[in-house]
């Protein structure tokens, strides 16, 4: 009588999985395969937590403050940029050159915070607002008006009574960025746009009605741990450890910060390096590059072309549930703002979806029977490290805040991109470097032909 035939398993035998590894690979691997999460969904954690000890820093003895410098230089104070942003300043990525800003960074360890803003009067602002993790919010002309009634934030977990009539902000960050950006219109504007930077207020919750009691200044704990042990190649770690003792874990998170006690990672306790053995070192080595790299080409694809189009656009980039995603955002812009305030079409490639380069020159035409879809727009010039690019003129960008540029005979627009200033049309001419470079077109308050995807970027195009 014949054996019935054996089902075969999809599944290694114990001997077949157990002689793949030796046991040294198999800690190696393992290691490997957390840490690789671990950089994915604290990328945004670790940069926000950078970005927060930069701002907050004290400036170097003798160090004079520059005038487009909004960093406030320590923790519950105000700092106002009293000039627009040039290529000397380099603390964030990405920045713009139309708007005022100002930085206040919150400790809300005492409990919640009240934020009040001034009259506008027609003039466009917003305040974002940003935690460590990724939080974002807005104050804004456009959803709360010229001049916006006061707004608290307050930490999760938070007990204690609330004002019903004001607007509530529920952050998970002890530390949270108010970011004020006020619309100039040119140099003389300047002085008006300080009378309202200096009539912005946060006071504690416990005061608020009581008086105009300003906060008590403080210091950022020192996440980039000055006696730390760990080596320069495996700070990510050790930054996140500090990182993830200033944020509210969420409930879906929990059972994964468990799991990183094998790589050293534990919840309130620094980076554990020196328990760590040397496969699991090589693991978490490799993951911090190929989780890096992984997230470099993430980020390359975050905003997707416009249909038939050369332009890059996304309408969210402020999910935390997603983690490859966050993390790629907090690899290349560590935050952003909500789609409903501003949208940012990007482009690296002209019309033939060659790459853009300071060797050729170019033109982008908007035209009068199909202008950009929104209140106001800035196109920005940035070298491939996403800073300004340095020029003798210190444009950094052309648009309409204010609206100096000149006129098609049709009422149309056309910009000159270039890296030598060109004979004519110099009033539109944005300076390029000698290399590479991208495009951001800046849309404040855009208007449904864009959410609509009725509206897409004209091409640059090679002269």
């Amino acid at each position: 009588m014949s054996k019935p035939a054996q089902e075969k398993s999809f599944l290694l035998s114990t001997n077949e999985a157990f002689e793949r590894m030796t046991e040294q690979q198999a800690l190696e691997t393992h290691a490997y395969s957390l840490g690789l999460q671990t950089v994915l969904w604290g990328m945004q954690i670790v940069k926000g937590a950078i970005v927060f000890s930069r701002m907050t820093a004290p400036l170097p003895k003798g160090m004079p403050v520059l005038p487009s410098d909004d960093q406030a230089h320590g923790v519950n104070i105000w700092g106002h940029a009293r000039g627009l942003r040039t290529h000397e300043l380099r603390t964030t990525e990405t920045p713009n050159s139309e708007t005022l800003y100002s930085c206040f960074v919150a400790d809300l360890k005492d409990g919640p915070i009240v934020v009040v803003h001034p009259d506008h009067k027609g003039r466009y602002f917003r305040t974002s607002i940003w935690g460590i993790r990724g939080d974002t919010d807005t104050i804004s002309q456009k959803n709360d008006g010229d001049h916006p009634a006061p707004v608290i934030l307050i930490p999760y977990g938070w007990k204690g009574d609330l004002p019903k009539d004001l607007r509530k902000i529920y952050v998970r960050s002890r530390y949270m960025l108010l970011a004020p950006h006020i619309a100039v219109f040119g140099k003389d504007d300047l002085p008006h746009v300080h009378e309202l930077q200096n009539q912005y207020k946060v006071i504690s919750l416990k005061d608020w009605g009581k008086s105009d009691k300003i906060l008590q200044k403080s210091s950022f704990p020192d996440v980039l741990r000055k006696d730390t042990k760990t080596p320069f190649n495996l700070l990510f770690y050790d930054v996140l450890c500090e990182a993830i003792q200033l944020i509210s874990i969420q409930e879906d998170e929990l059972g994964f910060i468990r799991q990183l006690s094998h790589i050293g990672i534990v919840q309130g306790k620094s980076f554990d390096y020196a328990s760590l053995s040397q496969p699991v070192i090589d693991g978490l080595t490799k993951a911090l590059l190929d989780g890096q790299s992984i997230l470099e080409h993430k980020a390359r694809t975050l905003s997707p072309l416009q249909t038939n189009g050369t332009w890059y656009l996304d309408y969210d980039v402020t999910s935390l549930d997603n983690w490859l995603f966050k993390g790629a955002v907090g690899w290349k812009h560590v935050w952003g703002d909500l789609a409903s305030e501003l949208l940012y079409p990007m482009t690296r490639i002209d019309e033939n979806h060659e790459p853009l380069t300071g060797k050729y020159k170019y033109v982008l035409r908007f035209s009068a029977k199909n202008p950009i879809p929104s209140q106001f727009y800035s196109l920005t010039m940035y070298g491939l490290d996403g800073y300004f690019v340095p020029n003798d003129l210190q444009r950094y960008q052309v648009g309409n805040i204010p609206d100096t540029l000149e006129k098609d005979s049709d009422g149309g627009v056309t910009i000159y991109i270039q890296h030598d200033e060109p004979a004519k049309y110099k009033t539109n001419w944005l300076p390029a470097p000698n290399d590479g470079f991208f495009l951001v077109l800046r849309c404040y308050h855009p208007t449904d032909a864009f959410y609509n995807k009725k509206y897409t970027v004209p091409p640059v195009k090679r002269v």
